[in-house]
């Protein structure tokens, strides 16, 4: 279920946080975001319904999701990566989704803020 950022090879990286999330700190070539700014500073002012606003927004933007996740899986024929910015929900919640419409995937363990404050020799 979880993948180390080291034993990813060859496989691709799937960015789940917002846009703007993503150019900020941009370390992967996908973005496929599962909530909006909005949601994301609801989020952050009120942790406990993370869950609530996540689940409710892939639900409602499910097809636009979806076509994007079996794009990227090249027709869910490869494995991809679920990254968000630690791995506690956006991305778990992103990888049921995916597993439910038949693509292979992992999450990353860690998340990419993790990853990205370790390259920044950050710790």
């Amino acid at each position: 279920m979880f993948i180390k950022f080291d034993d990813i090879n060859n496989r691709k990286l799937i960015d789940v946080r917002t846009k703007s999330e993503f150019l900020d700190m941009n370390m992967t070539k996908y973005n496929i975001p599962v909530i909006n700014e909005e949601q994301h500073l609801r989020i952050k002012r009120f942790y406990p319904l993370a869950i609530f606003i996540i689940v409710k927004s892939i639900i409602k933007n499910r097809e636009g999701i979806k076509e994007l996740l079996i794009e990227v899986s090249n027709n869910k024929s490869e494995e991809v990566i679920i990254a968000c910015s630690r791995g506690r929900l956006r991305s778990p919640i992103t990888y049921i989704y995916a597993r439910l419409i038949g693509i292979k995937c992992r999450i990353l363990w860690g998340g990419l803020k993790k990853r990205y404050l370790l390259k920044k020799g950050i710790r």
